[in-house]
Formats: C-alpha cells, sequence, structure tokens
C-alpha cells in the first residue's frame, strides 16, 4: 500500500519497497497523481479532462500525448496495478493499492473518529504547489479542495469542543476552540467561541489576549474593527460580568437507531431570557407563505416573511409544518368557527420554564388542527402578538379581535413545591363568557411536559363541544417528544421568525435526533433548508422520512412537494402545489400572499394580483407588528412592474404607509424610473441618501450571495438598483448619476462599513454603471479571492471582462461558471452566462444562456432590469420569454 501525504509538505510512506520519492522533484507528475488520489465521485476521470486541466496551453492531440507520457512514468514509478484504464477513456486508483491522508480524513470525519480527522491534518492541501502552464481550471479546482478539506476539519473541531463542552470540559473546549480560530482566522463566531469558554473555565487573561490580537491585526491588515458583539463580548470579559446567552450546540449525526439525518451547523445562541426580540416589522406572516428566495436574501432573513425577498417577490415557499386546518377533510361546506391558541402564561416565577408556555400552545395547536372542527389562527399572528419586550400580557381576547377569532384558548401555569399546575379555558370573543374551564392538570417540574397529553386531550373535548354541542367524544392525545426535543423545536420557531434562518435550521435538525419519531422538527428543518438554498439537505431529508412520508396530512406532503420544486426550479410546479395547498386554508390570508409570490415566481403577475385582491392589509394583517405592509404593496407594484402597467405601480406605491421611508422610496423610483421621470427619481435618490438603513426589509443582494440585513436595505443598494432600471429603459445618463449616488454614499461610511463583502459589491455595480472599470474590477478581484465559490463575485469580474473586451478573461469565467453545478448555485450562473454573452455581443448565446436560467427557475424580475439584456428586446424570441404569461 502506498500512501501519499498530500497535507502539509509531501512525503510519502511506502510497502513492498517501493520508493516513489522521485515523484517529490516532479510537480506536475505528482500533482496529477494527487488529482487522481483526492478523486472526484466515483473515482473515475476522463483523460480529456485530465489533458485540459493540467496541460491547457497544447491542443487536444499533444496534450492527449502529454497525459500517456506522464501515465506511463507514474506507472513505472508506482508499479502495475495502481492507474487503472477503463477502456481507452477513463482512468482510476486501485484504492486497495494507494491511498491518501486526505482520504482517511474525510472516512475519519465520517464515522465520527474525530480526533483522528484533526490529526490527519498537517496543514494546507499542496502547499507551494507550481507547476509550469498551469491554468486556471487546476487553480480552481485546488482552491475549491483546500476549502472543502478546511471545512472538514472545522466540523471536526466543532464536534470535539461541544463534546468536551456538554462533558463540562470548558478548558479542553477552549482549547479545540482556540484551534478553530487558528484554523479560520477570520470567523468572528469562532473567536466568540473560545472567548466564551475560555472565559467559564476562569482564564479571562487568555480570553482578552485572544481578542486583542484579532483586533490587532484586523487594524493591521484591513484597517477595521471586530463586530459590536464580538466587542461587547469583550467588555464584559474584562467587567466579569456573566454572559447573556447560553450557546445551544447542536449535535452531530451518529449512525444509531435514530435514521441518518445531514449534519447542521456547529452552534446556535438562543437567548436565556424569555422575552424574544421585537418581532420583525415587514408584514411577515406564518409558515403558510413563501420565504424569500435564499439567493435574493440573506440567510438570517425574516423566514416566515411571506413575501418579498429582495427587489420584489424573490420568495420561496416554506414548508407546513403544523398540520392543515382543513386537513385530508378540507372541503368544509360552511365556513367554521376560528380559534385563536394563545401562549400560556408563566406564573411559576422561574424563568427557566418560561419556552414551556409555547409548548404548551404548540402541542393544543398540532391537536385542534386534527380535529378538522375550526380553523386555527396562524401561530406566527400569536407569537409577534405576544413576544413582545415589553412585560405587558397581551389580553387574548383582544389577540382575537385582531386576529378574526371567535374562541379563544388561552391558559396558565403555576408551581407549587415540585408540581406544575397547568390551567386552560376557552372563552368565546363576542360575549367574553368562559365557556369551558379544563384543569389544573398536574405534572412533576423534572418532567414539565408529562401532563401536556392529558391537558391537550380535555382542551380538544371542551373546544368541540364548545363548537358543536353533539360533540361528545373526547381525544386522545399523541406520545409527546421529549422535552429537550420539544424544547430545541419551539425555540428553531422562535429564532425562524426572528430572521436567523441558520440557527432554527440547527435546532430542527437536533431536535429530530432526539426523538427519531418528531416528524414536525423534520418538516421544520425542510422549511429552513429550503429556504437557505439548502437543497441537499431538503433530499437528505425527504429520503430520511422514507416511508413516513406517505403517512403525512396532505399539506404536509404538498409542502415536501413544493421544496423539491422550489430546489429544483419548477416554478409553474411550485405555484400549482401552492395553490392547492392555498385551496386547504381558504380563510389564510398568508396562503393567498404566498399564492401570489409563487405566481411571480412563475411569470404570472396578472394571477398574482388576483391572489392580492383577495387580501385587505388593513383589515387581514391588522394583527401585524409591520404597520407598512411593505411584503403586501411590494408584490403588487412588482405585480404591476412586469405588467407594464407603471401609472398603477407608482399609485400603489403612494399609498404604501411612511413607516419604511426608504422602501417607499424604491418603490416609488422604481415606477417613475420606468416611466421616464428622470428629475423626479433622482431628487427621491437624493432625498434617501440621509436615511438609515432599513434592516427589517432585509433584501438581500444579488441571486446568489446572501447579504447581512444590515448591509442589504441601503441607500446605495436602492441608489443602485434604481440606476439599473433608468439604464434599462434607455437612460444611460441619469442611471450614471444614480450611480455617482450610490458611490458617493459609499464613501462615505465608516471604513469598517466599506470593507464589508456587501458594500463593496454594491459599489463595483454602481462603479461599472459609471464606466469606472479598473476600480470596479479591483473591488471584484479582491471579492474573488476572500470567497472564490461565490458566483455573484465571479460573475461580476465576467461582466467586467466582457465590458473591457477582454475575452480570454470573460471566456475562462465563463467556463467556471458554466461548470458549477444546478444544486449547488440554481439559476444564478445561466444569468451571468446570459449577461457576459450579451455584452460581447453573442445575441444567440445571451437568449439561450437566459432560457436555461428561466428553466432553472430563475425569478423573472431580474431579467427586467438587466441593461445589458434590454437591447435583446428587439429579438422576438427573446421578448417572448419574458412576456408575462397568462
Amino acid at each position: 500500500m502506498i500512501e501519499l501525504a498530500l497535507l502539509g509538505l509531501h512525503s510519502r510512506s511506502v510497502s513492498e519497497g517501493r520508493d516513489i520519492s522521485s515523484l517529490l522533484a516532479q510537480p506536475k507528475r505528482f500533482t496529477l497523481l494527487a488529482y487522481l488520489a483526492i478523486g472526484d465521485v466515483g473515482g473515475y476521470h476522463h483523460r480529456d479532462t485530465l489533458a485540459a486541466m493540467f496541460w491547457p496551453d497544447l491542443d487536444q492531440f499533444a496534450a492527449r500525448r502529454a497525459l500517456r507520457n506522464t501515465v506511463y512514468h507514474l506507472r513505472d514509478v508506482l508499479g502495475e496495478g495502481v492507474i487503472v484504464s477503463h477502456g481507452d477513456e477513463i482512468l482510476s486508483l486501485d484504492p486497495l493499492l494507494l491511498t491518501s491522508d486526505v482520504a482517511r480524513l474525510r472516512d475519519a470525519v465520517r464515522e465520527g473518529r474525530y480526533e483522528d480527522a484533526v490529526e490527519c491534518y498537517r496543514g494546507e492541501l499542496l502547499p507551494g504547489v507550481h507547476f509550469a502552464n498551469a491554468g486556471e481550471v487546476f487553480e480552481e479546482w485546488l482552491s475549491r479542495e483546500r476549502l472543502a478539506i478546511t471545512a472538514l476539519v472545522m466540523r471536526a473541531i466543532a464536534a470535539l469542543t461541544d463534546r468536551e463542552e456538554r462533558a463540562g470540559n470548558f478548558s479542553a473546549a477552549s482549547s479545540w476552540a482556540q484551534r478553530g480560530c487558528a484554523l479560520s482566522p477570520d470567523d468572528e463566531s469562532w473567536l466568540r467561541r473560545a472567548m466564551q469558554l475560555l472565559q467559564t473555565a476562569n482564564d479571562t487573561g487568555s480570553a482578552l489576549r485572544l481578542y486583542e490580537s484579532y483586533a490587532d491585526r484586523l487594524a493591521a491588515e484591513f484597517d477595521a474593527k471586530p463586530s459590536e458583539e464580538t466587542r461587547a463580548l469583550a467588555k464584559r470579559v474584562r467587567s466579569g460580568d456573566g454572559l447573556r446567552t447560553v450557546t445551544v450546540h447542536a449535535e452531530r449525526s451518529r449512525p444509531d437507531a435514530r435514521g441518518l439525518l445531514p449534519d447542521i451547523e456547529p452552534s446556535v445562541s438562543v437567548a436565556t431570557t424569555e422575552a424574544p426580540p421585537a418581532p420583525p416589522s415587514d408584514g411577515s406572516l406564518a409558515p403558510t407563505g413563501p420565504l424569500r428566495q435564499p439567493n435574493w436574501r440573506a440567510r438570517r432573513t425574516p423566514p416566515a416573511a411571506i413575501w418579498l425577498g429582495a427587489l420584489g417577490a424573490a420568495a420561496v415557499l416554506t414548508v407546513l409544518v403544523i398540520r392543515s386546518t382543513h386537513g385530508e377533510h378540507a372541503h368544509a361546506p360552511t365556513p367554521r368557527t376560528r380559534v385563536v391558541i394563545a401562549v400560556f402564561e408563566n406564573r411559576t416565577g422561574d424563568a427557566s420554564l418560561g419556552t414551556l408556555g409555547r409548548m404548551t400552545q404548540d402541542w393544543i395547536t398540532q391537536g385542534v388542527l386534527r380535529m378538522h372542527l375550526v380553523d386555527v389562527v396562524d401561530p406566527h399572528a400569536v407569537f409577534v402578538q405576544t413576544a413582545s419586550a415589553s412585560p405587558r400580557v397581551i389580553d387574548p381576547v383582544l389577540l382575537a379581535h385582531h386576529t378574526g377569532a371567535g374562541i379563544v384558548v388561552s391558559g396558565t401555569y403555576y408551581r407549587t413545591a415540585d408540581t406544575l399546575l397547568f390551567q386552560a379555558q376557552v372563552t368565546d370573543v363576542a360575549t367574553g363568557r368562559i365557556l369551558r374551564v379544563t384543569g389544573p392538570i398536574r405534572s412533576s417540574v423534572r418532567t414539565p411536559i408529562a401532563g401536556l397529553n392529558a391537558l391537550r386531550s380535555r382542551v380538544e373535548t371542551a373546544l368541540a363541544s364548545s363548537v358543536d354541542v353533539h360533540a361528545t367524544q373526547s381525544f386522545d392525545g399523541d406520545e409527546m417528544p421529549p422535552f429537550d426535543a420539544y424544547r430545541d423545536y419551539v425555540n428553531a420557531w422562535d429564532v425562524y421568525w426572528h430572521g436567523d434562518v441558520q440557527s432554527a435550521k440547527a435546532l430542527f435538525l437536533r431536535a429530530a435526533r432526539g426523538d427519531s419519531a418528531f416528524t414536525a422538527a423534520v418538516l421544520g428543518a425542510v422549511t429552513t433548508a429550503a429556504n437557505s438554498n439548502d437543497c441537499g439537505l431538503v433530499d437528505s431529508l425527504s429520503h430520511a422520512l422514507g416511508a413516513r412520508a406517505q403517512s403525512l396530512d396532505r399539506a404536509d406532503r404538498l409542502s415536501l412537494q413544493i421544496a423539491d420544486a422550489r430546489c429544483r426550479g419548477r416554478n409553474d410546479d411550485m405555484l400549482r402545489l401552492t395553490l392547492e395547498r392555498a385551496n386547504l386554508q381558504p380563510g389564510n390570508s398568508s396562503a393567498q400572499m404566498s399564492a401570489a409570490a409563487a405566481a411571480l415566481w412563475a411569470n404570472r403577475p396578472q394571477r398574482a394580483l388576483e391572489a392580492l385582491a383577495r387580501v385587505n392589509p388593513d383589515v387581514d394583517l391588522a394583527w401585524s407588528t409591520d404597520t407598512t405592509h411593505a411584503a403586501y404593496w411590494g408584490g403588487v407594484t412588482e405585480a404591476l412592474h412586469m405588467l407594464g402597467r407603471h401609472r398603477e405601480e407608482l399609485a400603489a406605491a403612494d399609498r404604501v404607509p411612511p413607516g419604511a421611508p426608504l422602501t417607499r422610496i424604491w418603490f416609488r423610483a422604481d415606477a417613475l424610473a420606468a416611466l421616464s421621470d428622470s428629475t423626479e427619481t433622482l431628487a427621491l435618490i437624493d432625498s434617501s441618501l440621509a436615511l438609515p438603513v432599513e434592516t427589517a426589509s432585509d433584501l438581500g443582494l444579488a441571486p446568489y450571495t446572501d447579504g447581512r440585513p444590515q448591509y442589504t436595505m441601503t441607500p446605495a443598494w436602492v441608489a443602485n438598483w434604481i440606476s439599473r432600471e433608468l439604464a434599462f429603459h434607455g437612460d444611460t445618463i441619469s442611471a450614471r448619476k444614480a450611480a455617482a449616488r450610490a458611490v458617493q454614499w459609499y464613501r462615505g461610511r465608516a471604513a469598517d462599513e466599506r470593507a464589508a463583502p456587501e458594500e463593496r459589491l454594491v459599489t463595483a455595480w454602481s462603479l461599472e454603471m459609471l464606466g469606472d472599470y479598473a476600480n470596479a474590477e479591483q473591488l471584484s478581484r479582491k471579492l474573488v479571492q476572500e470567497d472564490p465559490q461565490n458566483v455573484d463575485f465571479r460573475g461580476e469580474l465576467a461582466g467586467l471582462a466582457a465590458e473591457r473586451h477582454d475575452t480570454v478573461l470573460a471566456d475562462s469565467l465563463d467556463r467556471w461558471l458554466a461548470a458549477q453545478p444546478v444544486a449547488r448555485v440554481m439559476w444564478s450562473a445561466s444569468m451571468y452566462r446570459a449577461r457576459v454573452a450579451a455584452l460581447l455581443g453573442k445575441s444567440d448565446d445571451a437568449v439561450a444562456r437566459s432560457r436555461e436560467a428561466l428553466d432553472e427557475g430563475a425569478w423573472p424580475r431580474w431579467f427586467h432590469q438587466e441593461p445589458e439584456l434590454a437591447r435583446l428586446l428587439t429579438r422576438r424570441d427573446f421578448a417572448a420569454l419574458l412576456a408575462p404569461k397568462n
């Protein structure tokens, strides 16, 4: 067996006395061997691919001949049988005769041998490797593999840190965390974790030294400073104050009886206080609505935001985790009573039991929905009304008036010694009369949810008899998940509704691992995966459900299908499925907005307007904390824009309440730009430059790039978007003036804000619009260096190369874009290729690439704001491609 050591300086371990040290002096041969050893899926390599990668300067015949010679020399050194030919075209290695430390590292991580994995990593993959005429394809492969290996090691380090922290070995945990800091020196989440663990281990000095070293490096290299969150943590460490949050670590998957669930993020932070942060003011509703499409919004966007993603209805349809209010029997002949189930009030005096109120509400909601006797108010509506930073208790009857419910189920829980007492009541909203009282139900403080099954059964019986005097049956409770799993589940919804998709995903997955039968947790994970562009996780979770998927209620099965359709870019299927799911909830306004968003993705704006016409924002959305209802009006204005009805679009924009001035300016300026009113458009942009960013709008940046909220809905972003709209309609002079405003705003920012990749990307766009290609390229190249796999960064650089007629670079980047799997980047690569082709005057290619992007699920609105594609509208085929569908 030959083992290659590819991590760190090259070395080799050889059996049977064979010496391969001569290869180390032959970089191209050694690197080709390393490439074969690391291997793609299946370990098979086509000769043409190898020839093009390692001899890009030769024609195909000469490159294949050079490959044959290299393989001959490798076989001479390694011995026969190591390199295997499969016909005339395919090569592979025999894994029984040759392996590598990379393979051992991968196996160790997969098998949970994390110490072994970290031990395998002795440095960067193939450090210092260089051979003559190495092409860009090889450099990109090497960069990609280095990132993948680093990610594997970080995963192992995270697991070891979690393990030691759970065991209370804080010193060991902090050592692993510091190793994570060393391997990922720019990731402040690792820095904060290491500081927290060091403080817990009573090593405050090391925590502060770690912080100061990072701060010094940041100042010296980037003229920047740590984030506010990190600085606040350092301040608390210095003062000796206790940390205000508790880090909840997500367990890695294990090959046990609970099934194979994919890995999750290393940690998420959940506030220990019971008062959650203020709910989002973006008009977001419940998980029945679509989420913002992950390519157009930050991964931490308010995931229940029904509607607008960046630049309109960039939405993805979320999974309905709780059962449909109509279930399999959806066709009720008459309207049904609407019920709001309030969060139970914690009167124990123990804040640590506060989550129990949400758990009780959720468990009763799950049961009541299965009764198929009543409609249940969207749980998110309940959440935003009760999850206030104010300690004031929301009157449940008032809550019912806000949500249009006729009956309220509310309750409290108390503590007496080691016993918890739960009590519920059913109240008629119209009269204020209490119809039924249930309880008290007793449960031990040590097992607080043990009595919730009994409570739910009694509430269901009381509610049924209140709605229908002939209903006398009782309802048996299901088996509840373990307390820890259920706590993670309800906490996941809390952070989900506050916009932290990644933390919610981690908590849902951990809840699912805590109980293999906890299907609702798996579906919650599907929701967050679909809305963070993690389509591989959607597939894995669907596979993990297996036969259980067939026993799901109809709405849940539809939700899985919607997630699958979104991930595969089947926008028409997504619309059809969403409409079918909306039919299960005819009285739910969020279901109508969900259908409208899906209609916009399917390029059916008239259908979107029809769905929105069924929603009265002043009444149906009255419960929302977002009084601007920007999500609703954004959908209306986008649909009208797509239909070319810009006067009506402007009138709709004028109806947006003034609570979010930057968003309102964007809606109005978009319509005015399309109407060629450049004077008022530029005046609006000028008035926006002094406005603060609007994080609640949380729009996103580009088709692939996520954006942190504080860097997305900025005046510069609005100015840039409007500049593109002006250019699309032929007013390049005004477009450049708008772009100049964006650059002006950027240059007035503090150094640490200007350093944010989101702001640099928007600035690069604006500089390109101004024709300042040199500075735009400088920014773009730096972004590519920092994140080589980012499609938007490379797509922008490709566009700049095309603008400068650098066809060599443009073609090279186009090949990279073409090689990106749709499963990872969805439609973004094809869209950028269309843009590059248009800039190079290849109109046939531009139309073909645009068609590919739309077939891959592209957001149609994007193509209506790309100035480079506007010139193709004279072609019938392209105009037909963009024309709204009936």
